[in-house]
């Protein structure tokens, strides 16, 4: 050990000094809305659509800086956009331009230290009889009272340059450093990408609760989100149609075919009752960040690599046959309170509802970040970056660019810009897989990967190059336009956000999944630009071998009228004659062969071969 190093138990000491300290979760939900759905929606009565870039710039107020916008948009851009600026040169997008759109918020808001763009008011209640299945097996808590916790809601969308919008939803909640309080952060994130037989929290009365001044009832999770995605998309379309009328447009009246949530976030294909859908099952993506100077010290890379066993707590099994943990188990008592926080913290980060079945090997490894990335003791980091297919965490003790956008849009704009880049990119990448599947099946469908289309022998071999060559050349035009000028590139400025934005993307397999298709993409149309060249050459060979007869019949010609001229008697002429045909046929054979129309290899191994052939042998063939 280096001299005057701080030893783990000195360590551990330091970091459970702030354990009584209070932490705060503020949890980014964002929800893609494809940019067909909203042209599909904001139409005049002939179908002519008006959603395009032009229009959001309106809402945003860029037309004229002394019109009203959108839900005070301007404000939100100002305050957010340059935090953006900072970490990114957004300017080399070239094509691509995002910008913030505000939603309605409480007016009476403006002097509160937690800023003014608060849209509601909530109370999560959980419940206290906590439930889950994992390997097979069933287990249970049951908690002492239901957890209540009281949260700040925050919305805003943003549009992209493609005119697609994501819609985000933020709450901000404090927690306590003690079992319930960890159970109910579980079943949050649970409530969101159910898993481990979690689903009941949707259900019946016994699961998660969302207590709201505007919804004015005790909603599900998932009918809170959708009931105040209904509200905001409902006020957007309003907006739009008065941005519109300011232009003497009139937008067509609204459909009364199911709700804005349905139109523009599930599927159009799904029946019109079917059963309300988990908010992971929507591609919902997620920015979890735990403010909490307590975790952020105990995932120093010396204590959490320093861990050597951790206290066991056992399930007994119960009459109803579920594995069920005893309360007081979990109690600083019987359970050393540092334990059961590398328990849930790990747990957390994996969105495990199970995390008191794990070892040390396991915790060392959900803890360990993607940034600073591993092999690298980065004391100076000020946060730990960590990374699933759905979620981006991140733990902080404290952040100065979080104070100041916490309460515009009720997390860290650093992070949040990253989150929203990959976001962004995953999407693309997934528009791109669709279009690549669209060109398969049309190849598919047109027969163009049969084999037996480009059979020498028939006719339709003529025109599939072609006709390959064609759909290759839509498809390239439209991964242009739908993919590749809207896409993200690592713009960020400094090593710390760039390292990150690649990890979560590693993560994410957005840029194995793009480079996998354009691989297969490339090796079919390298495919079909040969077969393209073999049908050219064909094609030539053809039309060559239509000028031999051509010329074959000139000759032929050319001796009827020697022939002509020796019956007339007119010798001058046919010595002319002959030797203008001579010469005519000696530079017509030397043309030929030059084009290998004449191979006169190939001519002596014909001959040779029938030589060598015995009349009997011919007779048998």
């Amino acid at each position: 050990m280096i001299a005057g190093a701080p030893t783990i138990e000195s360590l551990l000491e330091d970091a459970l000094a702030l354990r009584d300290g209070p932490g705060r979760l503020h949890l980014t939900l964002s929800f893609l809305v494809e940019e067909a759905r909203m042209q599909a929606l904001v139409t005049d009565r002939e179908g002519r659509c008006y959603w395009n870039r032009a229009l959001l710039a309106t809402l945003r107020g860029d037309d004229d800086p002394d019109a009203d916008d959108y839900q005070d948009s301007r404000r939100l851009g100002h305050a957010i956009e340059p935090l953006f600026n900072d970490i990114a040169d957004r300017q080399r997008g070239l094509f691509i331009q995002d910008f913030l759109l505000d939603t309605p918020s409480d007016p009476r808001r403006g002097d509160d230290a937690d800023g003014e763009n608060v849209c509601d008011e909530v109370e999560l209640a959980f419940p206290a009889d906590v439930r889950w299945e994992t390997e097979g097996d069933r287990f249970a808590l049951a908690l002492s009272a239901p957890v209540r916790l009281a949260a700040r809601c925050r919305a805003f969308w943003v549009a992209h340059s493609n005119t697609a919008l994501t819609y985000h939803l933020s709450l901000e909640l404090p927690y306590a450093h003690d079992h319930a309080h960890y159970y109910a952060l579980s079943l949050l994130q649970k409530a969101v990408f159910p898993s481990e037989g979690t689903r009941w929290l949707d259900g019946g009365d016994d699961g998660l609760r969302v207590r709201s001044r505007l919804a004015g009832a005790a909603l599900p999770l998932q009918a809170y989100v959708a009931a105040m995605f209904e509200r905001h998309a409902a006020s957007l379309l309003a907006g739009v149609r008065v941005a519109l009328a300011r232009r003497g447009l009139e937008m067509a009246p609204p459909s009364r075919e199911g709700g804005l949530w349905r139109r523009l976030l599930l599927s159009v294909d799904g029946p019109d009752h079917a059963p309300p859908r988990a908010l992971g099952e929507l591609r919902c993506r997620t920015v979890f960040l735990l403010q909490d100077p307590y975790f952020f010290a105990l995932l120093r890379p010396q204590l959490r690599t320093g861990l050597r066993e951790l206290t066991a707590i056992r399930p007994a099994r119960g009459g109803d046959g579920r594995n069920r943990y005893d309360e007081a188990d979990l109690q600083p008592g019987r359970c050393p309170p540092a334990h059961l926080d590398y328990y849930f913290v790990s747990g957390f980060l994996q969105n495990i509802l199970d995390f008191l079945r794990q070892d040390v090997s396991e915790i060392q490894d959900g803890t360990d970040p993607i940034y600073p990335p591993a092999g690298i003791d980065d004391q100076d980091s000020h946060f730990l970056v960590y990374a699933t297919q759905s979620s981006v965490y991140e733990v902080v003790a404290g952040s100065r660019s979080l104070e100041v956008g916490r309460g515009w849009i009720g997390t860290c704009p650093y992070l949040f810009l990253v989150h929203l880049m990959t976001m962004h990119n995953e999407s693309l990448v997934r528009t791109y897989e669709a279009m690549v599947r669209g060109l398969i099946e049309k190849l598919e469908r047109d027969g163009l990967l049969h084999a037996d289309a480009i059979d020498d022998t028939r006719a339709y071999s003529t025109h599939v190059a072609d006709e390959a060559f064609e759909a290759f050349r839509r498809f390239r035009l439209d991964t242009f336009n739908h993919v590749a000028r809207h896409r993200y590139f690592n713009v960020l400025r400094y090593d710390t956000e760039r390292e990150f934005y690649e990890s979560i993307e590693t993560v994410r397999g957005i840029n194995q999944r793009e480079e996998y298709w354009a691989k297969v993409v490339g090796e079919l149309e390298q495919t079909v630009d040969d077969l393209r060249d073999n049908e050219a050459q064909k094609s030539e060979k053809f039309l060559e071998r239509v000028l031999f007869y051509v010329a074959f019949l000139g000759m032929l010609q050319v001796v009827f009228q020697l022939i002509d001229f020796g019956f007339d008697g007119a010798w001058a002429k046919l010595r002319y004659a002959l030797a203008a045909s001579v010469a005519t046929v000696a530079v017509m054979l030397a043309l030929f062969h030059s084009r290998g129309l004449i191979n006169s290899r190939r001519w002596r191994q014909a001959l040779r071969f029938r030589r060598s052939r015995r009349p009997d042998d011919l007779s048998r063939r």
